[in-house]
């Protein structure tokens, strides 16, 4: 007798881990309430690649470089009165600091 898994439950099962997993990053906020794009580039210019992710609590969306980009963040910009979604930490190539760090909507 061959063993025949339940294909239902198989797809009930991955749609759940797929899920869960989607709704960790999906959800993801650096601290209790939203940062400023000012208040990110003071708190992380100067720190090392360790301590960025130690910040974050994760490995960046995207590596382009030098540049780590974080996806799905909430960063409020009160002059306009709207959110941010992306923050680009940008390390140097010199000593491999964080020389800045960009917002974009």
């Amino acid at each position: 007798m061959r063993f025949r898994p339940c294909i239902p439950a198989l797809l009930f099962t991955c749609m759940v881990l797929s899920k869960s997993l989607q709704a960790q990053d999906t959800d993801f906020q650096a601290g209790a309430s939203p940062y400023t794009p000012q208040q990110l580039h003071e708190l992380l210019v100067g720190q090392n690649r360790e301590s960025v992710l130690q910040f974050f609590g994760r490995m960046p969306n995207h590596i382009q470089g030098a540049d780590w980009v974080y996806n799905r963040m909430l960063i409020y910009v009160a002059e306009s009165d709207r959110y941010y979604t992306t923050a680009i930490v940008c390390f140097s190539h010199g000593d491999h600091l964080v020389w800045q760090v960009v917002c974009y909507p």
